[in-house]
């Protein structure tokens, strides 16, 4: 039997909630209420918390800043004509994200913690999950490196946080793509399939091209 997880809740005291426009949900733009963080340190994850969105006091030397260890994941939660709320088998995305860590040298985090973590945060700001149709609660799972060391190492420190906000659809009209044949995101041997963010930062310029050449997305296609 998976064991519960022992969550310090603390709630906050001034909802964003009434004041949102959830006619107008550009993607990624608006949080909601609560985030919950945990702390890797020792060979083990702890401080697990469920706290007021916010900022995070950080190190400008933590090694996630200099070399490149973060990534995340993405998945939503759904809410039903009779009020239930639903997430599409969040345990195949804590897999992914575990494939993610071990590519970058970070460390495992359990299954069960990943989805519980994910279950009672959104628990908590369900009111935030949108009831219109095409539209859902975003939910950003992501870990970066926290110690405050400039060698080229893994770090021996990690948090881990997630993040939700409503959302309406990514694209809302016919796409117009381009298949990207001289920039390339995947090579064989490479980290391609991880959710890094140096993947992302490294997709942003030929997306910026792409763009000015009057496309919308980019089709990628591999070294070869």
């Amino acid at each position: 039997m998976t064991e519960t997880l022992d969550i310090k809740i603390t709630k906050t005291t001034n909802s964003r909630l009434a004041e949102t426009d959830f006619s107008n949900l550009p993607f990624g733009k608006t949080f909601s209420d609560h985030m919950f963080v945990a702390d890797y340190a020792d060979g083990e994850w702890k401080n697990f918390e469920i706290v007021p969105y916010g900022e995070i006091a950080m190190s400008p030397a933590i090694s996630a800043l200099h070399y490149g260890q973060a990534f995340f994941e993405g998945l939503k939660a759904y809410k039903h004509a009779d009020g239930k709320i639903s997430l599409f088998r969040p345990e195949k995305n804590a897999q992914r994200f575990n494939k993610s860590g071990e590519r970058l040298c970070m460390p495992e985090l359990p299954e069960d913690i990943f989805v519980q973590s994910i279950a009672a945060l959104v628990d908590i700001d369900r009111d935030w999950i949108p009831a219109n149709a095409n539209h859902s609660l975003y939910i950003r799972p992501f870990m970066f490196a926290t110690d405050p060391f400039l060698g080229v190492a893994p770090s021996t420190t990690y948090k881990f946080i997630v993040l939700t906000g409503p959302v309406g659809p990514y694209f809302s009209k016919t796409l117009k793509v381009k298949i990207e044949t001289y920039y390339t995101r995947a090579a064989e041997g490479g980290m391609g399939f991880a959710k890094s963010a140096g993947n992302y930062g490294g997709a942003m310029l030929p997306a910026r091209k792409a763009v000015e050449e009057g496309f919308d997305q980019l089709i990628w296609t591999d070294a070869k």
